[in-house]
């Protein structure tokens, strides 16, 4: 629309430019015809006329120049001017079309950036609750070593401890224990009355170090910190647990006369295979431990406070959040959260009615999620071939045995030497 009205004013200009041109060369024309006039004879003959006069062909000639010709010229510059005002209203409208369109399209752009640069709640959920997440997963490795340290120097009858004296006093230590916290007097048909001292230990620990379900499997998060000085009785539960998991009977110690006899440094060799074997089987255990021990109750990101409402929102009451998630959310309980719980809520899938840019960084957020995942699922699988590898070695043992008994009888009977 805006084209057509600038063609109707240049159209309009040219034509009033060659109006102006016309009337110009008329008048010129007009000029010279009455100077011929004068001139020429023919149309004069000899009369004396006023134009003879040259006082009076000068006057003509300015009062035409003055008041005839001097109006056509500044017609003609009126109409100059006014097809430059003309022209600059033109170049208005074209500098005014630019800006706007310059304008919309930066408002484009910036409703754009907005749309989708603003974060929404619920990637802001993730990225909250994701804070403490390396901390915790490192305080759940320390915590796994500190464990193996404690069980596997009871298997190694270490000093100052309950089986350094060997295995009479090891089972000793165990029976003591029994008797004054596990004991319940209706277990084996009630047949353990003699052993139990005063009756049954307190109701909340009786037979936890043989149930691992119900103090291990059931909880997100166990009130266990072997980083510290102070003894939970959690930590003594699961120490007791797997005293009775893993070396239920110890390797009684070795004289030290017999470890100066080639067959005792054999024996020795043997005692240390089994203990190996044994860390194998014992660190899955202690891995599951440090995964579910507390979190850093000094947590600068107060994650737990953030992770409750998420519980909350499905149904469980405030007063129950102590006992599902720990007063420190471990790393198995945050992954529980994260990689679990969160997606129960039907408000997780309500929030991904969002902005396209904020779904895609939804989408990232359960990729990292799914690695993190796949990590501990890698993990487990590496025990698990550890574990399943050492059964198989067991089972090969004793063929392995009867075959290099066949071969070394077999060398030595080619090459003259005696059987081994």
């Amino acid at each position: 629309m805006m084209s057509q009205y600038i063609r109707n004013i240049i159209h309009k200009g040219s034509k009033a430019v060659l109006l102006g041109f016309f009337l110009l060369t008329l008048a010129g024309g007009f000029v010279t015809t009455s100077y011929a006039s004068h001139e020429d004879t023919t149309y004069l003959a000899d009369a004396d006329g006023a134009l003879d006069n040259d006082a009076h062909e000068q006057g003509i000639y300015h009062a035409l120049r003055e008041n005839w010709i001097s109006s056509w010229m500044m017609m003609t510059e009126q109409f100059v001017a006014t097809m430059m005002q003309q022209m600059f209203i033109l170049g208005t409208f074209l500098d005014a079309d630019q800006q706007l369109g310059v304008q919309r399209i930066l408002q484009d752009m910036t409703a754009q950036a907005h749309k989708d640069f603003h974060p929404s709640f619920q990637m802001c959920q993730f990225a909250t609750n994701v804070k403490s997440l390396a901390a915790v997963d490192r305080h759940a490795v320390e915590n796994t070593k500190i464990l193996d340290e404690v069980l596997a120097s009871r298997e190694h009858l270490q000093a100052n401890l309950g089986a350094s004296g060997g295995v009479a006093l090891d089972f000793t230590h165990r029976i003591r224990m029994f008797k004054d916290v596990y004991c319940d007097l209706n277990e084996n048909n009630r047949s353990v009355l003699w052993m139990c001292n005063s009756g049954s230990g307190p109701i909340e620990r009786r037979t936890k170090d043989i149930d691992f379900p119900r103090v291990v499997d059931s909880k997100f998060t166990l009130d266990v910190n072997f980083l510290d000085t102070f003894e939970t009785d959690e930590e003594k539960d699961i120490i007791a647990l797997g005293h009775n998991l893993f070396a239920g009977t110890t390797i009684d110690f070795m004289p030290e006369q017999l470890m100066n006899e080639t067959a005792g440094q054999s024996l020795f060799l043997d005692v240390r295979s089994i203990h190996a074997i044994r860390s194998v089987a014992r660190y899955s255990f202690e891995k599951i431990i440090g995964m579910k021990a507390e979190g850093d109750e000094n947590d600068p990101y107060i994650v737990r406070d953030f992770m409750k409402y998420i519980i909350m929102e499905l149904g469980v009451p405030e007063a129950e959040l102590g006992d599902l998630m720990g007063a420190n959310p471990s790393y198995f309980a945050q992954m529980e959260v994260l990689t679990r719980k969160i997606y129960q809520s039907p408000e997780f899938f309500t929030n991904l009615y969002d902005k396209p840019a904020n779904v895609r960084r939804i989408g990232v957020s359960l990729q990292a999620l799914e690695l993190m995942q796949d990590r501990d699922r890698f993990e487990s699988a590496l025990r698990r071939e550890m574990l399943t590898s050492l059964i198989l070695e067991l089972k090969l043992r004793k063929y392995q045995e009867v075959m290099n008994s066949a071969i070394f009888s077999a060398a030595g009977q080619k090459f003259d030497r005696p059987d081994l």
